[in-house]
């Protein structure tokens, strides 16, 4: 999968990385823990893709934005398509 993986990342672009973590982000949200923690993977993934890339991408830890309901990964759960594209 990493081979995969690496060869997408670096073939896509950052608009579309952006869109992938959210739509990673979004199907985090299943039923099933391992499809969620594969999708928690990707996400981490694409987020350190976009930030080696040199942008500043908020955090997106589940534990870390627990308390805070505005945060970053709140937004990706608005703008992410469940299934969608770059997700598990």
């Amino acid at each position: 999968m990493y081979d995969w993986l690496k060869e997408n990342i670096d073939g896509a672009s950052s608009e579309t990385l952006h869109q992938w973590l959210a739509n990673a982000i979004a199907t985090t949200a299943c039923i099933g823990h391992t499809k969620s923690r594969m999708n928690e993977m990707l996400a981490e993934h694409y987020r350190d893709a976009l930030i080696e890339r040199g942008e500043n991408v908020p955090e997106i830890d589940f534990w870390k934005c627990l308390d805070n309901p505005n945060s970053y990964r709140d937004k990706l759960y608005e703008i992410g398509v469940y299934n969608g594209e770059g997700s598990q």
